[in-house]
């Protein structure tokens, strides 16, 4: 394993030269196709419970089906994904939304995933708009709650006050 270089400073010198980081040694090729493999993609667990799910239960898939299958959805995804890129780069916009994914796979020839894909983003931001009024609602709710809880507490303030015992001298 080779060693980190030293950051820190030499020789009591001072200010931003002194400051500078030395260059980190360059990664080697293994590392860089590590590293790329692992970024690009899916985690096999998820593309297997996928596979699982989507079978009989007595079927079995073999550890080189569910590789194969994690290699090509994630160029597929990598595929839609840098189509959707380049139109979000040419309209100068930083974030891809559902539209770009769906106008990407029209230009790369999937239309007829079109259809179920526009349902399903439909339902999707619907499920969404619901999911934030319930947690508004649920916000308010503590809200009122917190309201109550307060004029509760005044009123057992305000009880206690009138019902003080008197004292014997008076």
């Amino acid at each position: 394993m080779s060693e980190l270089p030293n950051l820190a400073p030499q020789g009591g010198a001072s200010g931003p030269a002194a400051t500078a980081a030395a260059p980190a040694a360059p990664f080697t090729d293994a590392q860089v196709d590590e590293f790329r493999e692992q970024d690009r993609w899916l985690p096999i667990a998820n593309v297997s419970r996928i596979m699982k799910n989507s079978l009989p239960t007595t079927a079995k898939v073999s550890k080189e089906a569910k590789e194969c299958v994690q290699e090509c959805v994630s160029e597929f995804i990598s595929f839609i994904t840098s189509e959707a890129a380049e139109k979000c780069l040419n309209e100068k916009r930083k974030t891809i939304n559902g539209e770009d994914i769906l106008t990407s796979m029209r230009a790369l020839g999937f239309d007829n995933y079109e259809g179920v894909l526009k349902v399903y983003l439909a339902k999707y931001r619907e499920h969404q708009i619901n999911q934030a009024r319930q947690r508004q609602n649920q916000g308010q709710a503590a809200a009122d709650d917190d309201s109550e809880l307060k004029r509760s507490a005044d009123d057992d303030d305000g009880d206690a006050r009138r019902k003080k015992p008197r004292s014997k001298k008076e």
